[in-house]
């Protein structure tokens, strides 16, 4: 059985969820579904049309490809196009919408549906799920935030996994655009030199997040049915995974489809993790720009944790020795331990040199960078491996810099703080040119009840 659907879409159709009712019969064993359009206007410039679709069978999502130029997928019982999960096509409504990213010019579109019922010989695609020996409380260094071609990266999963280990990484975190499909040949790859750690980032046309810790599709489409990205957050966490606000200065529109962070309800809302250090620092995620926010929302009260992500979508020409990446103080090597960590702020983002901040009040009490320290005099101690002939290590307080020392090779810097002038700090270590070279979370001065 065929269906086309046909029909046309506008400009004022942009950043718009449109969906496509069809219906599958019993006994169905293979289903295409492919989206071809015609622009009907030239093209102003160098962007095009970009449109993804996501699928939903009469239980729920069954993925999407980010802004694929081929918009085809199939679906059997047993495998899938990336981006999609396989599984038993169930009789019944689906759904197939149409995700209008970004719309330079109007278009005419032809979504046709082929459904066959002619059995299928092929052999379920299985995945066994790696493991990665426990190891106790220490330092673990990875990556949060990566894509394959399950979304819009130029590499697969294996591939992903390759680079990890050449990095010599303990985790690494596949996000992909809007789907969970890559996920389990992802977790057949753990060992125990590396832990993989799930996760999708929910990519909207007012920001993308990720949800670190979760294996299952989360709803990312802020505005259909008049969900509220807070809303979209609560769900995530409510799942018990991480919400973390992703490049939110970020180059925008057009350009880059609503990379930046723009929910006036989430500025930050109940957001308490942000992505401040995002792909290679000079580019366009404006990186410099993500800091200064993360400064101004530590200043208005809120607790927030900053973070590293690769966002990599494949090998890097000219790629720097070492790019910068998480290094998480845990319990233990495990996505549980990993992720509470980084919920605590344990954890500075380096590209490079190694870091430790510690904080000591008067009374003897001790904190780490995340902790709150109480106390009207507190001496915060920062120590520093493997800096560069050029780095300079910057104290900033309250979001100022209040001093500025050229460092390299190892050393230890030792400062009296004192509340409430002072409510929180941070290390900052930069190259020559500005670039980051490494950061830590904040020490936090003060009350419980000073903080949100």
């Amino acid at each position: 059985m065929d269906i086309r659907i046909t029909g046309t879409l506008d400009l004022d159709a942009n950043k718009q969820h449109i969906p496509h009712a069809f219906t599958v019969p019993p006994q169905t064993t293979t289903l295409h579904i492919s989206l071809t359009y015609v622009d009907l206007e030239p093209l102003k410039g160098s962007l095009a049309n970009q449109i993804s679709l996501t699928v939903f069978d009469p239980e729920g999502a069954r993925g999407a490809r980010h802004c694929s130029a081929d918009q085809m997928l199939t679906l059997t019982a047993h495998t899938s196009t990336p981006g999609y999960t396989p599984g038993a096509l169930q009789a019944g409504t689906w759904t197939v919408w149409i995700d209008t990213h970004r719309l330079v010019v109007p278009l005419r579109y032809t979504i046709a549906i082929a459904i066959s019922t002619e059995p299928v010989s092929e052999n379920p695609v299985v995945y066994p799920k790696g493991s990665t020996a426990p190891r106790g409380r220490g330092w673990y260094r990875g990556d949060l935030h990566s894509h394959t071609l399950h979304s819009d990266g130029d590499w697969d999963v294996p591939d992903l996994v390759q680079w990890a280990r050449a990095q010599r990484l303990d985790f690494v975190t596949l996000t992909d655009h809007n789907t969970v499909s890559g996920l389990a040949q992802f977790d057949s790859l753990a060992d125990d030199s590396l832990l993989t750690m799930g996760g999708i980032e929910l990519t909207g046309y007012s920001g993308h997040a990720l949800a670190l810790g979760t294996r299952r599709w989360m709803e990312w489409r802020a505005g259909l049915n008049d969900q509220t990205m807070s809303m979209l957050a609560q769900a995530v966490m409510d799942a018990g995974a991480l919400f973390v606000i992703a490049h939110p200065m970020a180059l925008g529109d057009p350009y880059c489809t609503g990379c930046n962070w723009t929910h006036p309800d989430m500025m930050p809302g109940s957001a308490r993790i942000v992505e401040i250090w995002n792909y290679l620092w000079h580019l366009d995620s404006n990186n410099e720009q993500a800091v200064s926010l993360w400064y101004e929302w530590l200043n208005q009260g809120f607790r927030m944790v900053a973070t590293r992500g690769t966002d990599i979508h494949g090998l890097i020409e000219n790629a720097p020795e070492d790019i910068g990446f998480d290094v998480v103080y845990a319990e233990a090597l495990s996505e549980a331990a990993i992720l509470d960590a980084i919920r605590r702020g344990h954890l500075y983002l380096s590209a490079g040199p190694t870091l430790e901040l510690t904080a000591t009040n008067t009374d003897g009490q001790s904190a780490m960078m995340g902790d709150l320290i109480a106390g009207e005099s507190v001496e915060v101690q920062f120590t520093w491996r493997a800096a560069l002939p050029g780095d300079q290590m910057r104290v900033i307080v309250n979001g100022a810099s209040i001093e500025q020392m050229p460092i390299e090779g190892e050393g230890a810097y030792t400062r009296m703080l004192r509340y409430p002038e002072a409510r929180w700090c941070v290390f900052e270590i930069r190259a020559e040119d500005g670039a980051m070279r490494a950061i830590t979370n904040p020490i936090y001065l003060g009350s419980e009840s000073d903080w949100r």
